[in-house]
């Protein structure tokens, strides 16, 4: 095997076993913050492991580390902002380090930053719901200001000044940026090119993270068709079950497949919008499946079913809107 390859088999597992042993189901369903003292210390296992430095890691043309490390974040439902923190402000302040150096973006190793990009413009109001990790977090407003000369505008708001907001999602709150001043703001330059390369990344990540949650549930549906028996044999070997599971799992792979075309070059017109919609297509169907599947027990609150298909339609909303910037 070559020593790349094998190096990135490595990161891989070694990732892949993070999520499962740190932050596995059972422990997303309990929805935790970084108010909380043990979930603050797996952030600071995931800055001191280096993981927040992930967008470095894709030295090689045509990586794909944003699917597979996000499908990996999607599985254990996880509720940290890792994926804006590594594919968004630490790609950002390397190509404009002023804003780390004025203090419009802190420290997000200390700091952990969860954040949202905005269709609307700097003065919009669509991008005031954002997911809320408690007050310890910061959070951030990204919007495209002016499309010809690239300019864009960031506002950093403290914890202490988001609203929560009950949500649909059980493992992960939701809350709302005030609409008076944020604690910091600032335009900054950057070449539009450079800026839809760094979004396409994170929404091949945000796209992967709503694809592996669907998987995931899939998974558990597959597993209990071959289980669960009636009239004297599996129910997975009825037609009405298993071609549905067939066309469920061939819909998550086109998705897959839609997700590299778009972290390849995003050269196809639309790259963003058509990956987005294949996406929350498949696997709002996947998860829709889980729970019929399942029978009675998978609408139980017991039951893991429902936390994937709450993941999945708060997730939908993000990544379609994200999606309408590129």
């Amino acid at each position: 095997m070559p020593i790349q390859a094998e190096a990135d088999d490595m990161l891989l597992a070694s990732f892949d076993r993070l999520m499962r042993e740190q932050h596995p189901v059972t422990y997303a369903r309990r929805g935790h913050t970084l108010d909380d003292p043990g979930h603050h210390a797996k952030w600071a296992l995931l800055s001191d492991g280096g993981w927040l430095e992930l967008a470095d890691f894709e030295t090689e043309p045509g990586a794909h580390y944003p699917l597979a490390l996000g499908e990996m974040m999607g599985r254990s439902l996880l509720n940290l902002p890792l994926a804006f923190s590594a594919y968004v402000l630490h790609p950002l302040c390397q190509q404009v380090p002023e804003l780390l150096g004025a203090g419009t973006v802190l420290p997000w190793q200390q700091h952990p930053g969860a954040g949202c990009v905005d269709p609307a413009g700097p003065d919009g109001a669509s991008g005031r719901f954002i997911d809320f990790h408690g007050r310890r977090a910061c959070y951030y407003r990204l919007a495209l200001a002016d499309d010809r000369d690239g300019a864009w505008h960031i506002q950093r708001y403290d914890g202490a000044d988001v609203e929560f907001v009950p949500g649909m999602d059980v493992c992960g709150a939701l809350g709302c940026l005030p609409a008076g001043r944020p604690a910091a703001q600032a335009g900054f330059l950057l070449p539009l090119g450079n800026m839809r390369s760094l979004l396409r990344r994170y929404l091949a990540v945000e796209l992967a993270q709503t694809l592996g949650a669907a998987a995931a549930g899939l998974d558990m549906a597959v597993a209990y068709a071959k289980e669960r028996r009636q009239f004297g044999k599996p129910i997975g070997q009825y037609q009405a079950i298993k071609h549905p599971l067939a066309n469920a799992w061939v819909a998550l792979d086109n998705g897959r497949y839609a997700i590299r075309a778009l972290l390849d070059d995003g050269a196809v017109p639309d790259v963003a919008g058509i990956a987005a919609r294949l996406v929350v297509a498949a696997a709002t169907q996947a998860t829709k499946l889980t729970i019929q599947v399942h029978g009675g027990v998978g609408f139980a609150w017991e039951h893991d079913a429902h936390l994937f298909l709450k993941r999945v339609y708060h997730k939908r909303a993000q990544v379609l809107r994200l999606a309408s910037v590129l």
